[in-house]
């Protein structure tokens, strides 16, 4: 893309561009998506270089569901609206929107300890999303 700029100290958020897991079943990439601001990525990625924090935003479409999931980083989400969640390491946790309109968080991941390896290790998924056939669920568990 043209006009994109990068420095090491800030990203518009406009410039970083949705993903999802493609890993995940497409199911659930149709709902959920997430801009990585600050950590790492390849050479195209234009975040803020950082080692020992993974930070975001994801949004969950409307009636979306982001099946349990574990990941060894502590996690904190902040919903745009004003509420924090906080998840130590290794916790199950999911979330579905039952709202109307798209969930917008911002979530951020760090190395407790300096141990910068839990940031290399993304989500685990631990169940199927509602209506994924079962053939597609096996895939959910690993990323």
């Amino acid at each position: 893309m043209s006009g994109r700029t990068k420095t090491s100290s800030h990203i518009n958020v406009s410039q970083a561009e949705w993903t999802a897991s493609a890993s995940y079943p497409e199911a659930l990439r149709r709902v959920v998506r997430w801009k990585t601001l600050i950590g790492s990525g390849g050479p195209a990625w234009l975040g803020v270089p950082q080692k020992d924090v993974v930070m975001g935003i994801l949004e969950l479409d409307a009636g979306g569901y982001y099946p349990a999931h574990a990941h060894p980083a502590p996690e904190i989400y902040f919903v745009m609206s004003g509420t924090a969640i906080y998840h130590p390491s290794n916790v199950l946790h999911r979330m579905v929107n039952k709202g109307t309109a798209p969930l917008r968080t911002v979530w951020f991941w760090w190395a407790p300890d300096g141990h910068n390896d839990v940031l290399q290790v993304g989500p685990k998924l631990l169940e199927s999303m509602p209506g994924v056939p079962p053939q597609e669920s096996g895939r959910m568990r690993a990323l």
